[in-house]
């Protein structure tokens, strides 16, 4: 760790790397986003032995940079990082590093976890507790999880299924009646119950919708494929026509 640690600090000097030294916590965002993704990415391809390690590498120089750069600004380092985490995961942990019973249960953890992170921030409400920059599913899903910490929740995913459905039929409504606006809010409570119905299973939305773009890419290339050599030819395929292909593709 030190090793890493003195490499970013000697790209940060003014005899290191210009461009290492110009970044700024703002400027590193979309490169820790996308080592975030590229790590996902290996566990979801179970290449855990082969570059899951150097995903996880990459995503560990962002964190070293960001503590460098705060450690410049004479804000933190990244000594603060490591004693700041550790401190939580102990105090979070009572039954593993306190004196609290052991044998828990995994919605008894839950609920432990969720009553110690929101004493930490008492004037803060549990769910207003979210990222503004975090894609809006990963917020519905962690807004849901702390709501039904509390207890307030479904009691089986069908019943969350009858809340789809009764969302679906919202929308359908103010779509008869042309209203955007009133449709891109029921459109936003139909996504937010679909988040519910995902976490009853214990699917991350996020996860599972960037499946579904993948594979509807994997079945328009064909369609794709077909509309190009159509044009190529001075023709036009039709709905019905690129149906035909899709349903190949599938």
């Amino acid at each position: 760790m030190q090793k890493l640690i003195d490499i970013v600090e000697k790209l940060r000097s003014p005899e290191g790397c210009p461009w290492d030294r110009k970044q700024t916590h703002a400027s590193l965002i979309d490169y820790l986003l996308e080592e975030t993704w590229e790590v996902i990415e290996e566990i979801e391809n179970k290449q855990i032995e082969s570059t899951l390690k150097e995903e996880l590498g990459d995503l560990l120089l962002q964190i070293v940079l960001h503590a460098q750069i705060a450690k410049e600004e004479n804000r933190f380092d990244i000594d603060d990082v490591v004693n700041t985490i550790s401190e939580k995961m102990i105090n979070r942990h009572p039954h593993v590093f306190g004196n609290q019973e052991k044998s828990l249960t995994d919605k008894e953890l839950r609920s432990q976890w969720l009553k110690i992170k929101n004493s930490e921030k008492p004037d803060v409400s549990a769910v207003k507790q979210v990222s503004a920059s975090a894609p809006a599913l990963l917020n519905a899903l962690t807004i849901s999880k702390k709501a039904a910490g509390m207890g307030f929740d479904w009691e089986t995913p069908w019943d969350v299924l009858l809340k789809v459905e009764e969302e679906l039929e919202e929308v359908r409504t103010e779509m008869e009646q042309n209203n955007v606006e009133n449709i891109e809010e029921e459109i936003g409570d139909l996504l937010f119950t679909i988040t519910n119905l995902a976490r009853f299973y214990k699917i991350n939305p996020e996860v599972a919708l960037k499946k579904g773009n993948e594979k509807f890419i994997a079945r328009f290339v064909t369609v794709e494929k077909a509309i190009v050599e159509a044009e190529q030819k001075g023709e036009k395929l039709t709905l019905q026509e690129m149906e035909t292909h899709w349903k190949s593709a599938k």
